[in-house]
């Protein structure tokens, strides 16, 4: 017994060591595939791995449900980039820690970024420059007591990073910061253009207080648009990649995942009778198989750790009176229940046990028939997995 728990803990090991590898999947640009066109490895973290010319510094990977590109945002996104002491790689590696189910198709995206130059670099500040601007003029009114914008501060700088966001979304920053959005210094202009107030038509002077207001108002305006500028300039910087190509792949399979069964070896009591001052139980090892409720890594962690078992023990029990109980069909009890992990080692068994005992005659006799009953039981075991692999 001391040898098979020593052979049991080894074998786990083992499993959960290799369980811990990433798998490398290679993709070919021409074909928009996979390696030689294999299913995508399920339940474990991928390394996405293919060749890149020189003038490409990033490398994005999006996962999408079937057909989701268009529906929703992607399941993960990971991205390789460039790294400054390697101006010669000529490969992406992009770890991907989302695992895919197995037996599922997924719609893949490759993307390429390579460095921007500079005259498209002075198109996009000229387009960002163009665009809040114009903004700026929608949102302007005059009217009432007040000469403000059409919407409050904080809508505006809002609706300006969007704007913004809409135009650089085909752009990346070669460093890990994100490209810079309007500042808080945008919306303090805002508020003080909403500050700017007429005065009241019949007032005396009011002509001329309205006209100062106006030049008021159109100085702060020529100041918003200059720090916008300012800003727009640093969205617009030097460090920024620009979208180069993209590969997109759909309803790519994934492998199916090996099944298995166990070996399980325990021990463990049965009640037979009685009440708590006076219990009646038997113990015994007993052998049996467990199958997994589910072999997925990322199920709930319940149907991951619970399996449904069956066995027999190995030897009978004694009950009242000295008869012997055992089972029906293999002359042994025999058990169905659930199998849940404790630790790494040791799990809880628990579930009924078929008994199988001789009927007693009026006289306390035993009799030639049998009584088949059901009695709970619990125990501890130790398993050893059994993989299968089916071809289909």
């Amino acid at each position: 017994m001391k040898s098979f728990f020593s052979l049991s803990a080894l074998l786990l090991l083992f499993l959960n060591s290799a369980g811990a590898q990433y798998a490398t999947v290679n993709f070919d640009y021409e074909k928009a595939r996979f390696g030689e066109n294999q299913p995508l490895p399920s339940e474990t973290p991928i390394v996405f791995t293919g060749p890149i010319t020189a003038d490409i510094d990033i490398v994005e990977i999006r996962i999408y449900s079937p057909k989701g590109k268009e529906k929703r945002d992607p399941l993960t996104l990971a991205d390789w980039k460039r790294p400054k002491d390697k101006s010669g790689a000529t490969n992406f590696n992009v770890l991907v820690n989302y695992k895919l189910r197995a037996s599922k198709k997924y719609d893949i995206e490759v993307t390429y970024f390579r460095p921007i130059s500079e005259k498209e670099r002075q198109a996009l500040t000229g387009r960002l420059s163009q665009t809040i601007d114009t903004y700026i003029d929608s949102q302007a009114e005059s009217g009432g007591k007040s000469i403000s914008f059409e919407s409050s501060s904080k809508k505006m700088l809002n609706e300006m990073n969007e704007l913004a966001a809409s135009i650089l979304s085909s752009y990346r920053r070669r460093s890990d910061e994100p490209i810079p959005t309007f500042s808080e210094l945008v919306k303090m202009k805002i508020e003080q253009v909403e500050s700017v107030k007429f005065e009241k038509a019949e007032e005396a002077g009011a002509s001329q207080a309205s006209a100062a207001k106006m030049q008021q108002r159109a100085q702060l305006i020529e100041e918003l648009r200059e720090l916008t500028s300012m800003e727009v300039k640093a969205m617009s910087g030097t460090n920024l990649l620009i979208f180069a190509d993209s590969r997109y792949v759909e309803d790519y399979q994934t492998e199916d995942k090996a099944g298995y069964f166990s070996l399980n070896a325990g021990y463990g009591g049965v009640y037979l009778g009685g009440n708590l001052e006076n219990l009646e139980y038997g113990t015994s090892p007993y052998l049996g198989l467990s199958f997994p409720l589910s072999t997925s890594t990322i199920a709930p962690r319940f149907l991951r750790n619970a399996s449904i078992t069956m066995g027999v023990f190995t030897n009978n029990f004694e009950g009242q009176g000295g008869k012997e109980i055992s089972g029906p069909l293999v002359g042994r009890p025999f058990y169905l229940g659930l199998d849940y992990k404790l630790f790494q080692f040791v799990r809880f068994n628990a579930g009924a046990t078929v008994l199988e005992e001789p009927e007693m005659t009026a006289v306390g006799v035993e009799s030639n028939s049998n009584r088949i009953f059901i009695q709970p039981f619990i125990g501890l075991s130790a398993k050893i997995n059994l993989f299968l692999s089916l071809d289909r």
